[in-house]
């Protein structure tokens, strides 16, 4: 049940890291685009009482640490369904604080995790039904 908690908030908090870092974004690109000025005026313009990069920190140090836990939880689980969708989630949640660089590399890895996310989310919701139901055909045996 840790192991469950732990990766949906390494997923929950890995989005979260997504949005603010898109918000960020969106706030230079549209100082650039529509105030006319240089992406490094922008660029401090966006971050300039430092809200944005304490956030960002905040969060990178919050999903780095869940992340490793959630990791090391799943490698000791191994025996469990979707050892290796876990496993990739975690470790992709680890690293996506740490892979910036192509703008176009970033925004693929970010759309990668997300998409991990989700069909984890898809598979404990199908995995829970499932239990309950037999659980409820079990009672009605009885």
């Amino acid at each position: 049940m840790i192991n469950r908690v732990l990766n949906v908030c390494t997923g929950i908090i890995g989005v979260l890291y997504i949005l603010v870092d898109i918000v960020f974004h969106l706030t230079v690109w549209g100082l650039i685009k529509f105030k006319r000025i240089s992406y490094p005026l922008a660029f401090r313009l966006a971050d300039n009482k430092s809200l944005f990069f304490s956030i960002i920190l905040i969060l990178t140090f919050i999903m780095s640490l869940l992340s490793l836990i959630a990791l090391i939880s799943n490698l000791i689980l191994f025996v469990r369904a979707d050892f290796i969708l876990r496993v990739v989630l975690t470790t992709s949640g680890f690293f996506l604080p740490f892979v910036h660089g192509e703008a176009t590399l970033s925004l693929c890895f970010e759309v990668f995790f997300i998409s991990l996310f989700l069909i984890y989310l898809y598979k404990i919701s199908h995995r829970k039904q499932d239990i309950s139901d037999s659980e409820f055909e079990n009672y009605k045996q009885m």
